[in-house]
């Protein structure tokens, strides 16, 4: 994790998601969706681009997965 560093979060819809896990909030890009005709819906495919700053929930902490869906960072 870069801590020295923060960003604001992406505003792409679907595409940028929060999870909370054990008090702290991760923000996670979707990177796809695999349909299980078993079960009859789709499973996101997800990972983790960095941490919610706690003073500002506008931002972010970004982690190495950040730079290589946004490069332009």
């Amino acid at each position: 994790m870069y801590t020295d560093v923060r960003v604001k979060i992406p505003d792409e819809k679907g595409k940028v998601t929060r999870k909370k896990i054990r008090g702290t909030t991760y923000i996670y890009y979707q990177t796809d969706r695999i349909y299980d005709p078993e079960k009859k819906y789709s499973i996101p495919k997800s990972t983790p681009i960095g941490k919610l700053c706690e003073d500002d929930p506008t931002m972010m902490i970004p982690n190495e997965k950040y730079l290589i869906f946004y490069p332009e960072a």
